[in-house]
């Protein structure tokens, strides 16, 4: 395949941060391995059709990324293993959803009293509001990586029963051990959007970098909303695995299941369960 050069035009992005985005793809997709050495500068040129003082300052960049080494006379090794990146499977339905928040890490922030929501954006679930919702604000962490930053309104009925628990622990997993609470639906939405500034400081990325978002809502036996929740995830910490022809029953969708959460589709997909 040639490369088109002119293709770098259509971005506003200095060239040779999207180079070194090319170049981190194929590490990442394991066309160069831990240990192996890059192809020279002139080879590059020749691939991208961009000048050598650009290629040098994308290999600079992936260098400070700690992707790459580079040594006078000796050429471009990769240095580090990107095959195993994306680890956070998203989850698809109710199983895989407490599995997903079991043996995590909170770390509870603060919320600025005067940042409220005057109304709940849950048009994608049906239900009625709970009287009152209190807000949390948390980084979830796992092997000490900030994976997730996520906004919880939680009914305040259910969030004064417990309020260490649920400011201190994932509130899905308290929420499923509660006796008596019936989940009659949840449901979520996804889509690919970029960081903005409070993202980008909890979770140690780029403002405008890409991630993964999703509005999650859980409602009650009687059909209250008693869980909402707004969740950003680095993308490239993030895949998604779906079995197209449900015989996974790890991975049915709203046709046949009834006890779970869902995210599939599109950009933006919509899927219930319950």
């Amino acid at each position: 395949m040639t490369f088109d050069p002119n293709i770098f035009r259509r971005s506003r992005t200095p060239i040779y941060l999207q180079i070194a985005k090319l170049l981190r793809q194929r590490i990442e997709q394991g066309e160069w391995k831990m240990g192996d050495q890059l192809p020279t500068l002139e080879a590059l040129m020749s691939t991208y059709g961009v000048a050598r003082s650009t290629l040098r300052e994308a290999l600079a960049q992936l260098e400070a990324e700690g992707l790459i080494r580079r040594g006078r006379g000796t050429g471009t090794f990769v240095t580090k293993d990107l095959s195993s990146q994306r680890w956070f499977k998203l989850p698809i339905n109710w199983p895989d959803m407490l599995e997903s928040v079991a043996n995590l890490r909170v770390r509870p922030l603060s919320v600025p009293d005067g940042e409220r929501i005057d109304r709940l954006p849950v048009d994608f679930v049906s239900g009625e509001l709970a009287p009152s919702y209190v807000h949390l604000r948390r980084v979830h962490y796992r092997h000490d990586i900030a994976y997730c930053l996520i906004d919880v309104h939680l009914d305040a009925d259910l969030f004064h029963t417990d309020p260490e628990r649920f400011t201190t622990t994932p509130v899905l997993s308290q929420l499923a051990a509660r006796p008596g609470l019936r989940i009659s639906s949840a449901r979520q939405v996804m889509w690919v959007s970029v960081s903005d500034e409070r993202t980008a400081s909890c979770l140690d990325i780029g403002v405008g970098d890409p991630i993964v978002e999703i509005r999650r809502a859980l409602t009650d036996g009687s059909g209250r909303i008693i869980y909402y929740a707004h969740i950003r995830y680095p993308a490239e910490l993030v895949r998604l695995e779906v079995d197209l022809l449900g015989t996974d029953t790890g991975a049915r969708t709203s046709f046949d299941q009834d006890d779970g959460s869902a995210i599939a589709g599109n950009r933006r997909a919509t899927e219930e369960t319950g």
